[in-house]
This record gives C-alpha cells, structure tokens and sequence, in this order.
C-alpha cells in the first residue's frame, strides 16, 4: 500500500500533533493547485489592485490563496492563529484560541512567475505557543527561532503538485496522485547531495549586492565549477537545490541592506528543512535557525545549500 500523510503520526516526537496540520495544508494546497489550473478561465490571474504589509503588489491568486490557507488551517481545530507573509498583523482563529499551535505561511511564493505560467509553491512553518492558552494568543509567540520549529515545509505547484515537510525525523516528499485523491510518499529521506548540482540566484544584481558578495560568488563557482539555474520562485530554486545539489542565495544589497528574504515565512521553514536534510542554511554570520526573531516580517540574507557549497561562498 501506498504511504500517506498518516505515516507522519509516526515519525518522532512531533509527528502525531502535527500530522492533522500537514494533512491541512495538503488540502489547501489541493485547493490552491485547483485554483492555479483554472485561473486564466476565472479571470483570477493579475494584480489584485492593493499592496501587501511589504510594499509589494498583490496578486488576486496572492489574495485567494491567503484565504485558503487560512480556511484550511481553521478546519484543523489544532491552530490558534496564522502569521501571513499577506496579512500585516496575526490573524487569530477566534473559535480556536485555546489551540496550542501557531502557523507561519508565505500562501504563494514566487507569484511573479504567475502570468507566464511559472511554477510557484507554499511556504509554511508551525510552532508552539508561548502564551497560556486560556489567553488570546500574540504576535510574540511567533517570534521563536528556528530551533523552536516543530515543522516546516513546502508544496511545489509544478507538473505535478508536491507537499515536502519535515517534523524533525528527516525531509520526505509527497505528490499528489489524481487516480486516488491523496498524497502519496515519492521522496523519502530527501538529504542533500554533498557535492555538484547548481548555484541559484538573480545573479543580475551582484553589482548591487553587499559585503563583497559578488566576488565570493566568482571565487565560489571557480572552485566548484557549478553552473546556474534559476527560476525566481524560492520553492522551485530550493527544490531543485535539495535534489540535486548545490546553493541557493538571496544576499543583502544597496536597496535591501537587510536582505529581502523573509526571516519567518521563507527563510526559517526553509533553513530547517535544509539542516534536516543534511545541508547548512547561513544568513550574516550565523546559522538561520539561531536568528532571534524581532518582527513578524523581518527581513534577512540567506544561503542554503551543501554546506561545501555554503562554506566555500562564505569561507
């Protein structure tokens, strides 16, 4: 028999409380995939006419996938409130206050590469409240580094659609099977090849980039010979980084001395799936994952890759 999402109640310490999460966010992304397919017949593809808490220009599927995401995660009765790369402050589900588990989601990365049919994926994070849960819980319990993550995935919305995730036992894979409606285990044990693969970045900007990060980059891809591949969606370049090796890079630059990379919805659930993975996730100086938090929409530079690959850039 296939496994199935269910196989999560069974890996570690975490799996049973977050195996109804995962299970939630595989029906939104069974949702958001539906509405990718149809979005040019519903009208739904272009600039929703608003901005969002960073400034940027909201997509409708940006907007729609928000709502979905948050629909979903209600469902589970397991979550008490959703921190939204979209949405400016914390969004509490009033019925479920009292839940013990908060959830970190970009609902649409790389939402640019919508009207020339890219692929674009979901970004998400849980952790534990901090708060008593007899209280109405606060933008403070999100504030965790990620080494407070309980788990943390993606879901790619390519050819076909995949659910990565990790509850700390490892990073594992499931695609969509359309013959039987649910999620089906393709990838087990991903880990993260120690050498090879590509480097992955807007290597259009390194002119502008901090710290003397372009020329790291050149001394880098003299000493490992990587080539480039780069689809500016994060989740389709760090999928392509887990499989077949290499780094994926967001630096800091003259526009963006902080980075441009969101601390809690990008960075950490992908920081944790990469050390899971075997690999190493950098960001000025310091492992991601011990980054303290100070803002709901921090921004940060970020490095993610073999850690050959990761030291030899940075080194």
């Amino acid at each position: 028999m296939p496994v199935t999402l269910n196989h999560i109640a069974k890996q570690g310490e975490h799996g049973p409380a977050m195996m109804p999460i995962i299970q939630g966010v595989g029906r939104a992304a069974v949702e958001i995939a539906a509405l990718l397919r149809g979005a040019v017949f519903r009208g739904a593809l272009g600039a929703a006419g608003a901005e969002n808490v960073q400034g940027e220009q909201q997509q409708k599927l940006d907007v729609l996938s928000d709502e979905i995401f948050l629909d979903e995660m209600r469902s589970t009765g397991d979550v008490c409130a959703v921190g939204s790369e979209e949405q400016e402050e914390l969004l509490v589900i009033e019925e479920y206050a009292n839940a013990d588990y908060l959830i970190l989601v970009d609902p649409l990365d790389g939402s640019s590469n919508l009207d020339v049919d890219g692929p674009v994926g979901t970004i998400f994070s849980v952790v534990k409240r901090k708060t008593a849960n007899t209280e109405t819980p606060l933008a403070s319990d999100t504030l965790q580094s990620g080494r407070d993550v309980i788990a943390a995935g993606y879901v790619l919305y390519g050819p076909a659609t995949m659910l990565v995730c990790s509850v700390g036992q490892g990073v594992h894979g499931y695609t969509w099977n359309p013959a039987s409606a649910r999620f089906e285990l393709s990838h087990a044990d991903m880990k993260i090849p120690a050498s090879g693969g590509y480097y992955s970045v807007n290597e259009a900007n390194a002119g502008k980039w901090l710290n003397q990060m372009g020329d790291r980059l050149q001394r880098m891809k003299a000493a490992t010979g990587l080539g480039m591949r780069y689809v500016g969606a994060m989740v389709a370049d760090m999928h392509r980084t887990l499989l077949k090796g290499g780094i994926f890079l967001y630096p800091a630059d003259e526009k963006n001395t902080n980075g441009k990379l969101r601390l809690l919805y990008e960075a950490i659930p992908m920081g944790f799936l990469m050390e899971q993975a075997g690999g190493k996730a950098m960001s000025d100086g310091q492992p991601v994952l011990d980054v303290q938090p100070e803002a709901l929409h921090q921004r940060v530079p970020v490095y993610l890759g073999s850690a050959s690959a990761v030291d030899t850039l940075l080194g």
